[in-house]
């Protein structure tokens, strides 16, 4: 009986799927380490960038405080020399030095407030100066930049101071230059020009992690010690790294330490502007590739089509031999430049040549339905008799087509051998090897199942009957049958004894109202 091979996924459409896969996960690999590699280049840039601008910036913080300082001391050289410093000498002094402080102060070691400009600054000539910073810059007798403070007049001040002292020595007090934190001032001046359009900008923190400089003035006095880099830098060191700020954003950030105030100064830049010229990266090799990439594309599917169109043919052949006999000069001469498909086409050739020898004895031999290619009523009492000289247990299904002559009737005797022809394919393929599918006479067929029992039977009857309800037949819709089923040796233990009673089955079912399997009773 014939052997019926699922049709698979094509080797054609494999192949171009591969080379297809592997030209899509190589550009797509490209892409990814071009973008890796342009993220750490990105990424090192602004490191290396905010950390050079951050030490420019101490530097210039350095040299800054070295005026201001000096600038002090120039004052404060000039109170030494006079008893009693002028308001107005102060004022010219004081204009001179605007740039640099907010106010300046003249006290004495008493911390007696000797003079001070602008004149309007919330203390005056005679007031005693009760911060912790000015009795630090008494106490300790040396130039002194002091810590963050809020002043008696609310103010968030930083203090520069320097000692006056006399000809012979002796300690006078001090010249003490504000810095007004919350109000435009020196650092301000200096660090506004260093804010950019793409997120980056400059912030200064003390040695106790209080921002003395923001460019959002909330943040000015505010403790960012939980920041990582504030923590380096304040400690002493300079560096660059990725960080979360405290508000959780991404930053690359550079960071350089000014030993003279202790400060540290922070230069970062938000991590997603990297974002921008990657996708720019991505943009352009895509539209560069493109062509490459559909060039490559036809160029493989071309490869591929050489590859597989002599399987393609000789698959094709193979599978029309498998339903009819075809003479050995009508077996296509396959030319290959491969090896492989040169020895299968003469393998397929020595293959078919014996299978048309082995067919047409066989069909000699069994006598083979020339319409249907299934066994023929004399096949069937072979293998009928064999079976029950030895006692092979098996069940016989008998199988007619309902309304079989309506059918000749409507579409003709040619359309009827193709519906014969169809049921008789759907018979193979849902039975077994080792059954035997026959054709009894005329729309009549059967079913020797060996080794099976009358459940087993009926339940491939039933798909057959099931499988043939739901497809179309070539009349262009679908057919039903009606079958009956007896068993040796529970019905009988001859041939006739058990047609017979699959013909009893058989017309309980036409009774029935067809389209249905009937077992046939035990003891009937």
């Amino acid at each position: 009986m014939k052997h019926f091979i699922k049709k698979g996924i094509p080797l054609r459409s494999t192949i171009s799927l591969l080379v297809i896969t592997a030209i899509l996960l190589t550009m797509l690999t490209s892409i990814t380490s071009a973008v890796q590699v342009n993220r750490t280049s990105l990424t090192d840039n602004y490191l290396n960038k905010n950390e050079s601008y951050a030490k420019k910036l101490a530097s210039n913080t350095d040299e800054l405080l070295i005026t201001m300082q000096n600038n002090l001391k120039a004052i404060a050289s000039i109170s030494a020399r006079e008893d009693k410093m002028d308001a107005q000498m102060l004022d010219d002094l004081f204009l001179e030095n605007t740039q640099y402080f907010n106010s300046i102060v003249i006290a004495d070691n008493d911390r007696v407030v000797k003079a001070r400009s602008p004149r309007k600054i919330g203390v005056s000539p005679g007031d005693r100066l009760t911060s912790e910073q000015s009795k630090m810059a008494v106490e300790q007798k040396k130039p002194f930049i002091s810590e963050p403070y809020r002043a008696t007049t609310g103010r968030l001040i930083i203090l520069v101071s320097v000692p006056i002292v006399d000809r012979n020595g002796e300690y006078k007090g001090f010249v003490g230059g504000s810095i007004y934190l919350e109000e435009k001032n020196v650092l301000s001046t200096m660090l506004k020009e260093h804010f950019f359009g793409d997120g980056s900008y400059v912030y200064v923190v003390e040695k106790n992690g209080n921002l003395i400089f923001h460019p959002d003035k909330n943040w000015i006095g505010k403790n960012v010690m939980a920041n990582e880099v504030v923590r380096k830098v304040v400690s002493g060191q300079s560096g660059s790294q990725r960080v979360k700020n405290t508000q959780g954003k991404d930053f690359l950030a550079g960071f350089a330490y000014e030993p003279r105030s202790s400060w540290g100064i922070v230069s970062q830049t938000p991590y997603q502007v990297i974002d921008k010229p990657l996708s720019h990266l991505v943009a352009r090799m895509l539209l560069v590739s493109l062509p490459f990439l559909l060039l490559i594309l036809l160029l493989g599917w071309w490869i591929a089509n050489r590859i597989v169109k002599p399987l393609h043919t000789l698959a094709q052949f193979s599978d029309a031999a498998t339903q009819k006999l075809v003479p050995a000069e009508h077996i296509p001469d396959i030319q290959s430049y491969y090896y492989e498909v040169r020895l299968l086409s003469q393998s397929v050739k020595i293959a078919l040549q014996s299978m048309n020898q082995d067919l047409t004895h066989l069909r000699n031999e069994v006598k083979i339905d020339e319409l249907t290619g299934l066994a023929n009523r004399r096949a069937f009492d072979d293998v009928m008799a064999t079976w029950i000289e030895n006692n092979v247990p098996f069940a016989l299904i008998m199988i007619d087509i309902d309304h079989f002559k309506l059918v000749n009737d409507s579409f003709g005797h040619m359309v009827g051998d193709e519906v014969l022809r169809y049921l008789s394919r759907l018979m193979s393929l849902i039975s077994s090897e080792d059954d035997l599918c026959f054709r009894y006479g005329g729309e009549e067929f059967g079913i020797l199942v060996k080794h099976c029992g009358l459940g087993r039977a009926k339940d491939l009857a039933d798909r057959l009957r099931e499988q043939l309800s739901i497809t179309k037949s070539p009349t262009g819709h679908s057919i039903t049958i009606s079958a009956g089923i007896s068993a040796f040796p529970v019905h009988g233990r001859s041939a006739q004894q058990l047609i017979m009673k699959a013909d009893e089955a058989l017309y309980q079912s036409k009774e029935n109202g067809r389209n249905r399997t009937t077992v046939s009773k035990l003891g009937g």
